[in-house]
């Protein structure tokens, strides 16, 4: 008996498509498969269900459903507030050894995390893979926060003996992160087993011809697909800790350590390098994925630093730019993508422009008042 029970390690986190991505992997092999959905919460009369998402998006499948509630809650619960009867793990196991009498591959695909309780004795979903003798495969988020849910959800399974396969990421984002890019490495030892794929953020949505073209590229060999994680984690993984520019520390007898380099948070560092690179006459030198820096000619140097949390303000310190022609400076910056705050502006010190760089940086174009005597 061919059984692979999928739960995750919340709710949301992309559980459906990664069993209608293994589902399109074990077709394409040319086995069959059935998708089993012990309980679905939160859909309503004739609307399609995660079982149905799956079929959809993978193939000819079989996908069945053992109960429907209607509210978006816990099994035990929406069957509570439904008067209907809950799921028991002993009914899941027999529908799913039932399908797998006839199929090559049975996914069970759980509701929410391995401990969503299934009725009111607080049976739950690694009752009903511990009755098959199936192994668990895990979906996790790719950022902040999985390790430790990926963390409880082994060791759940370690004490009830119940085998976990390893993880895969239900949805991989466009832009990663540090802490998600960090991850690759760090969850399979949270989980104490093998990170098995990744499935890119937006999968879901793609033309179901789409969807079965790309699925195995979006997991392991061991689940039927061609993805590396060694490849990956190269392509994506985060930039040595040594690449990212820092405070020097003082050498003894030196005095004060001098300005290494100044960084601005920022949301594209790649980008933003090349504008200031521009402006200050230097080369933009990407670092990693997650800084970038221009070391102009004279003056320290000037870092980009990709936050996690996104930009969410404008950086206080701005920089000031020496010129003798503060319109033509300032237009030139423009056709590179600033925008003028305001007008110039004359005293006693000089003539001024204050600008933003494309992420909000505020600096300025001066050229200084001459000196007495000068002119």
């Amino acid at each position: 008996m061919s059984v692979i029970v999928v739960t995750g390690t919340g709710t949301g986190i992309g559980k459906t498509v990664v069993t209608a991505a293994l589902a399109a992997a074990a077709l394409a092999g040319g086995r069959s498969v059935a998708v089993l959905k012990p309980a679905q919460t939160g859909v309503a009369p004739g609307e399609d269900g995660d079982a149905a998402v799956a079929a959809r998006l993978a193939g000819a499948v079989t996908s069945r459903e053992l109960a429907r509630y209607p509210e978006p809650l816990a099994p035990a619960t929406a069957a509570r507030r439904a008067g209907a009867a809950p799921v028991t793990p002993a009914r899941v196991a027999q529908a799913a050894a039932g399908l797998a009498a006839c199929h090559d591959l049975v996914l069970v695909e759980g509701a929410g995390g391995l401990l969503v309780h299934l009725d009111d004795s607080g049976a739950t979903l690694a009752d009903a893979a511990a009755l098959l003798g199936a192994p668990v495969l895990a979906v996790a988020p790719a950022g902040l926060g999985t390790l430790n849910a990926t963390a409880l959800t082994a060791e759940a399974l370690r004490t009830r003996g119940v085998p976990l396969l390893g993880c895969v990421i239900g949805s991989w984002p466009q832009a990663p992160d540090l802490a998600a890019r960090c991850n690759l490495a760090d969850l399979p030892s949270a989980a104490g087993a093998p990170l098995l794929g990744a499935v890119p953020e937006g999968a879901g949505a793609l033309e179901p011809t789409a969807f079965r073209a790309a699925a195995a590229g979006w997991l392991a060999p061991q689940l039927g697909g061609t993805w590396e994680g060694a490849d990956f984690a190269a392509a994506f993984g985060p930039p040595p800790a040594t690449d990212a520019p820092g405070p020097q520390e003082p050498v003894a007898g030196d005095g004060p350590a001098g300005v290494d380099a100044l960084v601005l948070d920022c949301g594209e560092p790649a980008g933003l390098a090349r504008f200031w690179g521009a402006l200050l006459g230097a080369e933009a030198v990407d670092r990693g994925p997650d800084w970038s820096c221009v070391d102009p000619p004279r003056g320290p140097r000037v870092a980009f630093q990709r936050v996690p949390e996104g930009k969410r303000v404008k950086n206080r310190l701005h920089m000031d730019l020496g010129t003798g022609d503060v319109e033509a400076a300032a237009e030139a910056a423009v056709r590179r993508g600033a925008r003028r705050l305001g007008a110039v502006v004359e005293d006693a010190q000089g003539r001024f422009q204050v600008l933003a760089d494309p992420e909000g940086n505020e600096f300025c174009f001066v050229s200084p008042a001459p000196a007495p005597g000068e002119g």
